[in-house]
């Protein structure tokens, strides 16, 4: 097992070498400086071998990308424009314009090669050094940051380094494609753009077929595959940029071999469990079949103008990368128009619906390629069925769709899409389109992390729908069955009056019902409200019922009278009242927008069939169900809650998606799931539990924690508060102690607190006081264990009153409450130290380690704080306390380190209480980094480095702006300007100019982050 992350890179560095790239040192890797991160040299002559052009027109591209200067966002929009459109450039000589590329999508025809320890700086910071980069023709491509196997660090660690880089180097990301993280137990890949959350990737470093994750990503073939047909960003107002999933590459690559073998027109069947992305991938197989199929015709078949809408407006999105504009067809004579005029290339789209009945041959063009979405619901019965028809009152055979269709594109290939898999009677469905080609089921999205798992918790009022009830109503109809006559019309209506009679009347519109259960909907999500964003979605068996639920609701709880909306369709019969409850169909758009946003006014949505399928709300994490639904109408429906989330200012996930039943789909649920998990009739685990199981697993943790790592912590909840604080210190110092617990046992404790935390989370609403209190105990020793320093952002940690906090506080549901936000408790960062100090004091004898860790981080908020005025001095200590730390993480005497800590801690405070040269902040920054140049420390407390600073803040005043941080020029002028001064006026020798000046500009950066008006004049 590899264990280092040297060996681990030199593990990577050899696959990509074994992929034919080639290694790159300072040799041949041409620049100028550290500061410049593509290899022009290589670019030059790629330009002119994959272009057949000269050097001076390679030149002039060159000129036009260093053009650009900008945020890492909108040079990596630039560049993944040019890498897909090429450069246009002005040939003098011929009188026209060329449009030149830097990159082939013949394979052949570029250069591969990779840089590992790539080291850089932006030209006035430290330096930095990206594990592993890639160059395709020179252009950086790919960022590989790898973790140490085991470590603390984890893929979260690496994902914040390379978000770091951007800001550090924009220019890194200028033709970036993918940004991968790995620890090799877990790999992740994402696009330039994506949160971790959206990261795709594999949890085994060993693949199918001998692969791993280097050689699926980077071979070649796959990446070139990658740049050119999977990637692109959206023509959205605000640009998405989309990097398919391995499932999503898988499935276009078999269904393009499928389509070029195929002998008849089934083009198969694409099965992707729903939330994991089927739209974008059917984007990205238009995309290629385009590309493969050069006259091809494509039409996208939904079965409802809703999911028409939708699908439509994904690819007139997507209209840059097809390089063509979607256009909706209103009518079969429109698309027989367009089939008969356009010979070549089209995308259109329609609804199933028009091929409800015979429609003869529309064309027999055999390069249409027709993609159905969800193909199960509505293309059966190619051989026809009975039916009931209500004009002839007689028994008709009705065919599905599906067999006119057929009949209007005879040479067409057909495809079909769906998101729940072939069940019970569908499976003839395979006799339209053929086999699967590609599945991808709920179990393996959960785990691949493209969908969150779905968690069952049920709840009935006692006075309806016990067993005894549903056993009495389920024989009741049953023996009624039986006495009617299949082949006689009035006995099947017979059967639908008596079953919509009892449900409406007895189960789901009784007034009574509806209320107790509308009051236990509210307290449940009340209750887990700060879990996520607190946003639910009630599925109601009626419109009337659903009426009720809204009353009930906005009456009884004024606060969420402006929260909720009824969202169903209208009718002419409905009172006054209740037609000004429901959404306007007008305002359905903006409210629906409005409700996926995650600072949504709206947190309740009540709907009975709309806003069931097809709609996506990420941080909807509750559906309370009251109605009955079957099969792939109920597996749409739960799968609302599966969609994976992230806030971006918070950092909440969501753990999992919850289904709170309220009256009995479980049956149904186990009968769907037997063929969703894997289309096959074999059951397996697909992650849709009850709750009760995620309570059964967690109380398995406690007993293994308990076991192994913290003694006695199922007696944690019979301590008082001063005993629980003791409690969780002397878990904490036994944790540290290295001699009891190795890295990998720490390590192992890690993650079982993380799963700890999921199943507390997800089983919240049904766990007693007494395993809340454990949960609680357990997620404060991990936030100890895992926190390695002070942020000096909005978070405070590691004070000793948000441990006692976080216990004090057990059954909030908010994530580690180890980490208190500033306005919350105080912002005297002093008096914080001051009471990590005393705490510290108090356990040097019992607590050794936790003391000296408790003394660390009051130092470094010391230093942190100190930094503000005196950077100098503050990088001094710092670096001593690194070394400290490092003792510390060691078996060393603990002893000797909380005495050099203590000596540390003394000099940190004499020089705070050194009175300072100047009032101004800024002034006396460039005062302290003046005074501790070699050059300038004979001048030291005299007027001389009083008026250079002075002189240096007027020169930075008279050369910046608002876009310091995003234009590098702005920088350099100001770099420019500080070293004239320093030169002509003081005569400050050469030889230190620029470490001078890399000091005072990265100061000036710093102050600027943290107050964008710092260095400048008032306007």
């Amino acid at each position: 097992m590899i264990v280092n992350e040297k060996f681990f890179e030199e593990e990577v560095e050899s696959e990509l070498q074994l992929l034919g790239w080639e290694k790159l040192t300072d040799k041949n890797f041409y620049r100028n400086d550290y500061g410049q991160v593509i290899n022009f040299k290589v670019l030059n002559e790629s330009i002119q071998r994959i272009n057949n052009i000269t050097e001076d027109k390679a030149k002039l591209v060159i000129t036009e990308i260093n053009k650009n200067i900008d945020s890492w966002e909108n040079l990596n929009m630039k560049g993944m424009e040019i890498i897909n459109n090429g450069i246009r450039i002005y040939d003098e000589i011929e009188e026209r314009n060329l449009t030149i590329k830097l990159m082939s999508d013949n394979v052949d025809e570029n250069i591969f090669s990779y840089y590992r320890q790539f080291e850089i700086t932006d030209g006035y910071n430290k330096k930095r050094i990206p594990d592993i980069v890639l160059f395709i023709n020179g252009l950086p491509v790919a960022v590989l940051e790898l973790k140490q196997p085991l470590a603390n660090e984890n893929i979260e660690d690496a994902f914040k380094q390379n978000e770091s880089l951007k800001y550090f180097k924009p220019e890194l990301w200028y033709f970036n494609v993918i940004n991968f993280v790995s620890n090799r137990t877990s790999s992740k890949y994402g696009s330039t753009t994506s949160g971790l959350k959206h990261f795709y990737g594999w949890n085994n470093w060993s693949l199918e077929k001998g692969e791993n994750p280097i050689t699926k990503l980077f071979s070649h073939k796959n990446l070139i595959d990658i740049i050119f047909n999977f990637s692109f960003y959206s023509d959205d107002q605000n640009p998405i940029k989309y990097l398919a999933a391995p499932h999503q590459i898988r499935a276009v690559n078999r269904t393009i071999d499928h389509l070029k073998e195929v002998k008849d027109n089934r083009g198969g069947i694409i099965w992707h469990t729903q939330g994991s992305g089927k739209s974008v991938t059917m984007v990205f197989l238009t995309r290629y079949i385009i590309k493969v199929f050069g006259t091809a015709t494509v039409l996208l078949v939904t079965d409802r103008k809703d999911l028409d809408q939708q699908l439509y407006k994904r690819f007139l999105n997507a209209e840059t990368f097809l390089r063509n504009k979607s256009k909706s067809i209103s009518s079969r004579s429109d698309l027989v128009s367009e089939l008969n005029d356009k010979k070549h290339f089209g995308i259109y789209f329609t609804t199933v619906q028009k091929f409800a009945e015979e429609t003869g041959v529309l064309t027999n063009r055999d390069d249409v390629f027709i993609l159905v979405d969800e193909a199960h619901r509505s293309q059966n019965n190619i051989n026809g069925e009975r039916v009931i028809s209500k004009d002839q009152e007689e028994f008709i055979v009705k065919f599905g769709y599906a067999k006119y269709m057929r009949e209007a594109f005879p040479n067409a290939k057909i495809t079909g899409f769906t998101g729940t898999p072939l069940m019970g009677e569908e499976k003839d469905t395979r006799n339209v389109f053929g086999d699967y080609i590609d599945t991808y089921p709920m179990n393996q999205a959960v785990e691949d992390g493209a969908t969150v798992p779905i968690y069952y918790e049920m709840w009935k009022p006692n006075l309806i729908l016990d067993k005894k009830y549903l056993d009495e109503m389920d024989k009741i109809q049953k023996e009624y069955k039986e006495t009617l006559d299949t082949n006689d019309i009035a006995s099947e209506q017979k059967i639908e009056t008596l079953l919509k009679a009892v449900n409406k009347s007895i189960i789901f519109e009784d007034e009574q019902i509806i209320a107790a259960k509308a009051d236990k909907m509210v307290e449940h999500l009340n209750k887990r409200k700060d879990i996520l964003n607190g946003k639910a979605m009630i599925v109601a068996n009626s419109r009337n019922a659903a009426y009720k639920y809204y009353l009930n609701i906005v009456t009884k709880y004024p606060e969420y009278k402006d929260k909720t909306i009824l969202v169903m369709t209208d009718s002419n019969k409905d009172s006054v009242e209740m037609s000004n409850s429901i959404v306007n169909r007008n305002d359905m758009n903006k409210v629906a927008s409005e409700f996926r946003k995650p600072e949504s006014q709206y947190k309740i949505a009540i709907v009975v069939d709309m806003w069931l399928t097809g709609f996506d709300v990420p941080d909807l994490d509750v559906m309370y169900v009251d109605k009955i639904i079957k099969w792939h109408n109920l597996m749409q429906a739960i799968a609302r809650v599966n969609r994976t989330y992230e806030d971006k200012k918070t950092k909440k996930t969501k753990e999992a998606g919850l289904i709170v039943d309220f009256v009995g789909i479980w049956k149904y649920i186990s009968d769907a799931l037997i063929q969703y998990a894997n289309g096959s009739s074999t059951k397996i685990d697909v992650q849709i539990d009850d709750i009760e199981k995620a309570k059964e697993k967690l109380n398995e943790l406690f007993d293994i924690v308990n076991d192994h790592y913290v003694n006695n912590i199922r007696s944690f909840h019979t301590l008082n508060s001063k005993e629980q604080y003791e409690f969780v210190i002397d878990a904490y110092d036994k944790l540290l102690n290295i001699e009891l617990f190795s890295v990998d046992e720490k390590n192992k404790f890690i993650k079982l607190a993380r799963k700890a935390k999921r199943f507390y989370k997800i089983s919240y609403t049904s766990i007693t006081e007494e395993e809340l209190l454990i949960s609680k105990c357990i997620e404060t020793i991990n936030s100890l264990i895992t926190s390695s320093s002070i942020q000096n952002d909005n978070n405070l940690t590691w004070t000793i009153e948000s441990i006692k906090e976080a216990i004090k506080n057990a059954v909030n549901t908010a994530d580690t409450s180890v980490v208190i936000d500033e306005s919350t408790m105080t912002k005297d960062i002093n008096k914080v130290a001051g009471v990590l100090k005393s705490e510290a004091e108090k356990l040097v004898k019992s607590k050794p380690r936790v003391a000296a860790t408790l003394y660390a981080n009051a130092i470094k908020m010391e230093i942190d704080e100190i930094s503000k005025i005196k950077p100098y001095f503050a990088k001094l200590v710092s670096e001593k306390l690194k070394d400290i730390i490092s003792e510390l993480e060691s078996s060393r005497e603990i002893e000797e380190i909380i005495e050099l800590l203590i000596i540390l801690s003394k000099e940190v405070k004499e020089e705070k209480d050194k009175p300072l040269e100047f009032d101004d902040i800024e002034l006396q920054i460039f005062y302290d980094i003046l005074s501790n140049d070699q050059f300038l420390q004979y001048n030291k407390n005299s007027e001389t480095l009083r008026a250079i600073a002075q002189d240096l803040r007027e020169v930075i005043y008279d050369n910046n702006s608002s876009q310091y941080l995003y234009n590098p020029k702005i920088k350099s002028n100001i770099t420019t300007a500080l070293k004239r001064l320093l030169t002509t006026k003081y005569e400050y020798p050469p030889e230190g100019l620029y470490e001078l000046s890399e000091n005072l500009i990265k100061e000036i950066t710093n102050n600027i982050k943290a107050n964008k008006n710092a260095f400048r004049k008032d306007d």
